[in-house]
């Protein structure tokens, strides 16, 4: 089972539906498992939503590239945008056990993607954000 997806989107919200439609797609024609798919969807809504929020640069909203690449169990992921500079996986790790109160906002998406795939790498490359994310896929019976 090996397949190939690749989508050019805007920088706007709306963009998230036709991600998740192709998600979808590509779920049932390669027997993913809910869970996978669930998990899959959720790390690409943080990683995506954050560039939208807070990857324009004078005005100029980024464009972004999601690529998924499956041979057999494991999905290989790069999101690329050509946005403000920015290593999603400095953030410190949120400290889980304070109050809402003392918490600072922001954290939980990075820290959530990084929990619920199996690696998140960052890369600064010819003026792009490269974030590859490695997933082995539960497949559904």
């Amino acid at each position: 089972m090996s397949s190939h997806l690749s989508l050019e989107l805007m920088a706007d919200l709306t963009e998230l539906e036709r991600l998740n439609d192709a998600l979808d797609q590509l779920a049932q024609t390669q027997r993913w498992s809910a869970e996978s798919l669930f998990q899959i969807k959720l790390a690409l809504e943080e990683v995506v939503v954050n560039v939208i929020s807070y990857g324009a640069e004078g005005g100029r909203l980024p464009r972004i590239h999601v690529e998924l690449r499956q041979d057999a169990a494991r999905l290989e992921i790069e999101v690329a945008d050509d946005g403000i500079a920015f290593d999603p996986l400095q953030k410190a790790v949120p400290d889980l056990d304070a109050s809402l109160e003392n918490r600072p906002i922001g954290g939980l998406g990075v820290y959530l993607v990084r929990q619920l795939m199996d690696s998140v790498r960052y890369q600064r490359d010819a003026g792009q954000n490269k974030l590859s994310i490695t997933k082995t896929l539960a497949f559904s019976q």
